[in-house]
């Protein structure tokens, strides 16, 4: 059965980005731009690996990592963010709040041979 990716980025270009990736990789993708409607399509998927965009207008990714942890639904998180580290530091906080590993992080912009790396990576865990 193929892995399951998921993104949660409000910025569609991004998420198009990764789901070419992914499919091109041989798993299957969904990518949730309206962070609203985030954890109710996460936990519809029930995805292995989720790259998670930590800044996103009105339900921050923090927001999000939050009750995606809460849910107990087990993931492979990957943590996105263009901005600086202050978001990726209050979401180790959470995570080990949660009793969560530390997650891997993706910069933005990234090239695709780091989104590789990470894919083959994360799937190596699943």
């Amino acid at each position: 059965m193929p892995t399951r990716v998921m993104m949660i980025d409000d910025e569609a270009g991004i998420a198009k980005v990764v789901g070419l990736t992914a499919k091109k990789l041989g798993h299957d993708f969904l990518s949730v731009t309206d962070p609203a409607k985030a954890v109710d399509q996460f936990l519809a998927y029930r995805p292995d690996i989720l790259f998670l965009d930590m800044i996103m207008p009105g339900k921050d990714g923090i927001d999000v990592l939050n009750e995606i942890l809460a849910s107990g639904v087990p993931a492979r998180i990957v943590l996105v963010s263009g901005y600086g580290d202050g978001y990726l530091n209050l979401a180790e906080g959470l995570a080990g709040f949660h009793g969560a590993d530390r997650f891997p992080i993706l910069k933005k912009p990234f090239r695709n041979a780091d989104l590789v790396a990470m894919l083959s990576e994360m799937t190596a865990l699943v």
